[in-house]
Order: structure tokens, then sequence, then C-alpha cells
């Protein structure tokens, strides 16, 4: 959705005080003198001039706007300046949206301040001079609010943007990431031992006529180390496989991966009492199945004992085993490079908590994970209250207003008692409190609402009202409205939150129905029932439709947009765990291919004495694995994989952000040509960072033309704390480009090969 252009609002305020003043008194021949004129046409200018930055500087443009009106209020007569005196509540809205939370409620009051003196100086300090104060403080708080819900709109959208760009890379990174781990973990398991088995024969044939003895090692050596690579490599298949690929599907995750291990001829016992949080528990399966992986290396065939309990620090994992099953010495060739001790303190560590590893006591080793279950605890600090309980407090405050305002000025008519002006304030206060709850519970909200309503009539029944407080039940029916709009924005099913505006209406228009019925006035005494619900359905019921329907829409269109942003998130999120996935997938299919077949003839070649088949068989292994370790380190030519994102990947980046309703322009310009990886890679996350940082409309501007490479995006986004300016720096200090800031921010990189030490 495209914004409004910043001249539309003050072009339109300053043509309708034209029109209202000075305009229609001139065109009625009225006695207007020119110095009122020139007054108001400069007041106008001035202040239609200053809205024109409203979003780029909207402090300064308030103190502009106040001081034009205040000259407008001196040197004009009362009420002339009408129209353009609502500029004062636009500036106000943009430093709530473009400020801090504190700025917004300063200036509020500042404004507040401002306008009571003006009414004090114009004489308006009679009886209505309170409430008149108090309509003051409403409208201002009322915009402020609103105010700081776009500004919560916009900073919603920048990190559901952001979190869905983090996601769509990792996504790209997936396979390649997961490529590059497995590349390590063949060359660690087993690449290097087929090579012992190559050099080890080689040198028993060449040598073995002179030592026999030697014959007959090699040959155990290729006979141990040939079976326990063959294990390892089952082992890493087994792992690799999709998960309905495993046998003991329907389990809990930890009890499918003890099952894969029993397999693997290990006796695992599983005892898994806590239910962690989602992260807990992926981090507890990582840790899990790499201490089993090394109880399958070094303890092959014992007891092995997998606990997950709660604990009052959390939940506790543990891992133990009772030592090798195997005879002394059947481990001694035992593959891999250490327990594993890093990867798993590192899972440990991400989530909050903490891992020690082990000998335990009467032989074997323990792995022992205490995990946070739930959130860090924050470092204790004052906070000021959030934004959504501010607003949350506001809403029923601002709800509360416009009956508020009614009562006073029916008790000031004498259309309502003081006597019975309590009771009223109880009622007004009962039917708005619920708003607190909307989020979390809105049809309760909603049905809360409607049933207060219906006091009024009550009270009327018992002789405790009289219809002049229907007045002031039809001011509080913005607390319907705010229901129906909580009830399709936060709740359950929001397919059938259209019915919210069935229930208020077939309660709102008969509630004031039986209010007249009760209480007739004199020229409508002997009505019947069925003419006055009628009347009440076109006085009361056609008015509420449209804010009723326009609130319904509003929150059934924000919550479409949030979920449709948390979908594309949980799919970017879901691919990147397939495409892995189908990485894992490729990589066992091509050790069952290339590599498990030849490894299993080393072993059988070796028991029947065969060194000659020993050699051919390891050096076929050793080759299928050479080829599929090169193939994993090698990104293809044809693409087949997604390698780092470049500026040939802005097209990509742009129509991400128009799939998210954003209107991003890209211009590139000049001929293609070719860039350092580190430049053409910086040159793109410049362009993804910049982005990030806000939701509006943006060009972005790329020139290649000449050297250096220049990069602009306007509007550049909005970086009060300076910290998207700090990234930028230290980005393009690694490639020796440059931010230059002013009225037109630019980035520069050089356009061409860069060598530099530092990572882009």
């Amino acid at each position: 959705m495209k914004r409004i252009p910043v001249w539309v609002l003050p072009v339109v305020l300053a043509l309708l005080q034209l029109t209202a003043w000075p305009g229609l008194p001139l065109l009625e021949r009225q006695r207007v003198s020119a110095v009122a004129v020139a007054t108001a046409v400069a007041v106008t200018v001035a202040t239609a001039v200053a809205l024109l930055w409203r979003r780029t500087a909207p402090l300064v443009v308030t103190g502009v706007v106040v001081g034009a009106l205040s000259v407008g209020e001196w040197g004009l007569p009362p009420d002339s300046l009408s129209a353009i005196s609502a500029a004062d509540i636009v500036a106000l809205y943009g430093v709530a949206v473009l400020r801090s939370q504190r700025a917004a409620v300063l200036t509020a009051s500042g404004l507040i301040g401002w306008q009571s003196a003006v009414m004090a100086a114009n004489g308006e300090m009679g009886a209505d001079y309170p409430a008149g104060v108090g309509f003051l403080v409403a409208l201002y708080v009322t915009v402020v609010a609103l105010g700081r819900a776009r500004h919560r709109w916009h900073a919603d959208r920048a990190r559901a943007a952001a979190e869905l760009a983090e996601a769509e890379d990792r996504r790209s990174r997936a396979a390649d990431n997961e490529r590059h781990r497995l590349a390590r973990e063949l060359h660690d398991v087993t690449a290097h031992h087929l090579t012992s088995i190559v050099v080890i024969a080689s040198a028993a044939q060449r040598i073995g006529a002179s030592r026999p003895e030697l014959v007959t090692e090699a040959r155990d050596f290729a006979a141990r180390t040939g079976r326990e690579t063959l294990a390892a490599l089952h082992r890493l298949v087994a792992l690799l496989q999709w998960p309905d690929e495993r046998p003991g599907g329907g389990g809990t995750p930890l009890e499918e991966l003890a099952e894969g291990f029993r397999r693997l001829g290990q006796r695992v016992t599983v005892t898994a009492s806590a239910a962690p949080v989602p992260a807990v528990a992926d981090a507890a399966y990582g840790i899990a199945r790499e201490a089993l992986t090394n109880t399958l290396r070094y303890a092959p065939g014992s007891a092995v004992d997998l606990r997950l309990e709660t604990v009052p620090a959390g939940v506790e994992l543990t891992v133990a085993d009772d030592g090798p099953a195997a005879p002394d010495g059947a481990a001694a060739g035992r593959l891999g490079s250490g327990r594993g001790l890093t990867g798993m303190r590192e899972r440990a560590e991400a989530v909050g908590g903490t891992l020690e590893a082990g000998p335990r006591d009467g032989g074997g080793w323990q792995v022992r994970a205490v995990l946070p279950d739930g959130p860090l605890p924050a470092v204790a600090r004052v906070r000021r209250p959030d934004t959504d309980r501010v607003i949350d407090a506001a809403v029923p405050l601002l709800a509360l207003v416009p009956p508020a305002f009614a009562l006073l000025v029916l008790v000031g008519e004498r259309s309502v008692t003081p006597g019975r002006a309590p009771l009223a304030a109880l009622v007004i206060i009962a039917h708005a409190a619920p708003l607190i709850w909307r989020r979390n519970r809105p049809w309760i909200v909603l049905a809360a609402a409607v049933a207060t309503m219906w006091l009024w009539p009550a009270l009327l029944a018992v002789g405790l009202a009289s219809l002049s407080h229907g007045w002031i039940a039809a001011a509080g029916l913005s607390v319907e409205v705010l229901a129906v709009h909580a009830v399709a924005r936060y709740g359950r099913d929001p397919v059938l939150s259209w019915l919210s505006m069935l229930a208020v209406m077939i309660t709102t228009i008969p509630a004031f129905t039986l209010m007249f019925v009760l209480d007739p006035p004199p020229e409508d005494a002997g009505d019947p029932p069925a003419l006055l619900l009628f009347l009440m359905t076109v006085i009361v019921g056609v008015p509420l439709a449209w804010p009723v329907f326009g609130a319904w829409l509003t929150g059934f269109l924000v919550r479409r947009r949030r979920d449709a942003e948390r979908l594309r998130l949980e799919y970017a999120i879901g691919a990147a765990a397939a495409e892995a996935g189908a990485e894992r997938a490729r990589v066992a299919a091509g050790l069952r291919a290339a590599v498990l077949r030849d490894t299993a003839r080393v072993a059988e070649a070796a028991d029947r004495g065969d060194l000659d088949q020993v050699l051919q068989s390891a050096r076929t292994a050793l080759d299928g694995m050479r080829g599929l370790l090169n193939d994993l380190r090698e990104t293809p030519a044809d693409g087949g994989r997604t390698p780092q994102p470049t500026l040939a990947a802005l097209p990509q980046l742009a129509e991400r952000w128009r799939a998210n309703g954003r209107s991003v322009t890209l211009e590139v310009t000049g001929a293609a040509r070719a860039l350092g990886p580190d430049v053409d890679l910086s040159a793109y996350r410049v362009v993804e960072l910049l982005l990030a940082g806000d939701t509006g409309p943006v060009k972005v501007r790329v020139d290649l033309s000449g050297d250096p490479l220049r990069i602009s995006v306007t509007p550049m986004p909005a970086d009060p704390g300076g910290e998207v300016a700090a990234s930028l720096r230290a980005r393009l200090a690694a490639v020796g480009g440059a931010l230059t800031t002013g009225a037109r921010p630019e980035i520069t990189l050089p356009n061409g090969e860069v060598t530099s030490s530092q990572p882009a």
C-alpha cells in the first residue's frame, strides 16, 4: 500500500482554510481588512509549508505550527482559522509516529497548555472552561495513542521483514552449511582411515618378502579398521536419513533417536519426563545425538542411560554409558577426533545452559547438561511500561471520554440531576473497563460491552434514570466499536469474527428502543413499539453500522497481514530444514553408491588374507570418498546450489519486500562489470540492511557506470540510535567503502577487485 504524498494534506488544509476565511467573507462582500487577509494568507502558507517536513522533522514542524497559529489567534477574528488550526494535530501525530513515546507525551502536554492559554486569552474562562480543557486532553491523548499505534505498526512490519529476510538467508545457505558440515564429518570419521589402510597395505606389499610379520599386521589392521570404518559409515547413513525413514516412528524425538542407535548395537534406555520449550528441546536433542554418537565410537555395545528430567534450574539431560563392551583393544583405533564436547557445550550455552562431561565412578563416561526451561531472566533494571501496556491502559480511558463529556454537559444543562450523576458515572466505567482485556479475551469483552449497555434501560425501568441518559449511552458506543475491532484482530477464529458486528447491532438497537418505550418524549407518546424500533434502526443503527464495519475490517486486515507474515516465515524456516535434509539424503545416497560396498570388501578381503584385494578395494573406496568430498566442497557452475547473494540478486530481494506489501523501486544503471567477490557481496548486504530499517516506500539506485560504485536509498531509514549507520560503516570499512551523509546520503564502494584482510 502506497503512502499518501507528503504534500497532499497541507494543500488540502490550506485550500479549505483560504476558502473558509477570507474566501467566503470576501465573496459575501463582508468588510475584511487587507491586513487581516494578508495575515491569514501568511499564517496559512507558513503552516502548510512547515507540514511538508512533518515526516522528517516533526518536532521542529510542531514548533513552527504553534508559532504561526499563535500569530493568527492574536491578529485575526475568533474562529477564523478553523481549518488550518488542525495542523497542530497533524504535527503531533507525526511526533508520536516518528519519535519516542516520551517526546510525544511532552509535546502533547505542551500543546494542551498552549491551547488552554489561548482559550483563556480569548475570554473563554466561563463554566464550560473545565469541559473544554477536558476535551483538549482527550483529543491530544487520542492523537498520541493513534500515533504510537502507527509507530508500533511500522516497527512490527520492519521486524517481520527482518525476520523473514534472515530466514530466507538461512534458507539460501542451509544446503551449503549442511554440505560443509558433512564434508568435515566424512573426512574426520572415514577418509583418513581408508588412507591409512592404503598406506600400510602398500608398505606391506613392498617389504613383505623381507618382513613377513608386517603382512600379518597389515591384514589385521585392515580387517579391524575396515570394520570400524564400515560401522562409522553405517552410523552416518542412519543419522542422515529423513525422520520418516527412521524406524520407531511415532514415539518422542529422543526415543526415535535412541531406536536408531539400538539398531547399531547400543543398548539405550530412555527416561524423558520433562517437556521443555521448543528451543531447549532442540538443544537437548542435538546434545543427546552427539553424546550417543560418541558412545558408539568409544564404547560400542555398552549400556547407555539417556535421561531428560525436570530440575529446579530447568531441565537436566544426562547420557551415561558403562564403558566398552568389546574386549580390550577393540576400540584402539577409535574413529573421530574427540568427544565433540565443544559442539555440545556450544549448544548448551546457546540457550543459557551449562554442560560438563567426564569419567563416571566405576567406569564409563557421562555427559550432563542443565538447560533453562524458558526465557532467560532479564538483568534487573528500571523499565518503563512497554507500548502494549500503555495502549491497553489508554484505550479504556479514551472510551470513557465521550460519555463522561456527555454527562458533564447534561448535568450542566440540568437534564441530569447531580444526585444521579455518580450512578451514571459508575455505569460508564463498568461499560468501558473490560476493554483492558481486549487482547486476551476479545469475545468476553464484547459480551460485557453489549451486556452493560442494557444497564441504561434497566436503570430507567426502576426510575433511576431518564431518557436524557440515552445521550450518555449513545456517546459510549465507542466501546462496542473497539470491542468489534478486538474480536476481528485477536479473536480465536477470524472467520467467525463477523458475528461480532451482528451481535452489536441486534443488542444495541433494542436497548435504545426500550428506553424510548419506558420514557417516551411527549411527541412520541403512544407510538407502537414496532414504529419506535424502526426509528431507532434509522437513527441509531444506520450511523452505528459504518464505524462498526470499519473497526471490524481494519482488525481483520491487520490480522490477515500478520498471519501471512508468520506463514511466510514458517515456510522459509521449514524450507531451510528441508533443503538441509535433502542434502543429507543426497550424501547418504552417495555413500551407499560409492563407498559402502568397497569398504565392506576391505574387511572381507583382509579376513581371507588377500592383501591385493584389500589394497584395491581400499583405493576404490577412497576414490569414491574423495569424489564425494570434492562434490561437497565445491559449488557447481550450473547454479544447482545457492551461492552467496550479490548485486545480481537485488531484484529477488526487492520482490520479497513487494510481496509483503511494500513499494520498492530498483534502478540499476551502467554496464554490468566484474566486481570483486567481497565488494559484490557487501553491496548486496548494504542494500539489504537499509531496506530492513523501514517499511515505507523506497527507491534504490545502484550506479555501476563509474568507479566507485554508488548506492543510494531514498528515503534513508530512520536511525535515531545510530545503529544502522554504525553497521554500515563497519561493513563498508572492510572493503574500502564509505558512507556520505547530508542532504543526499550515498554509499560508495570500489568498483573492482579488492584485497582485504577483513571479512566482508
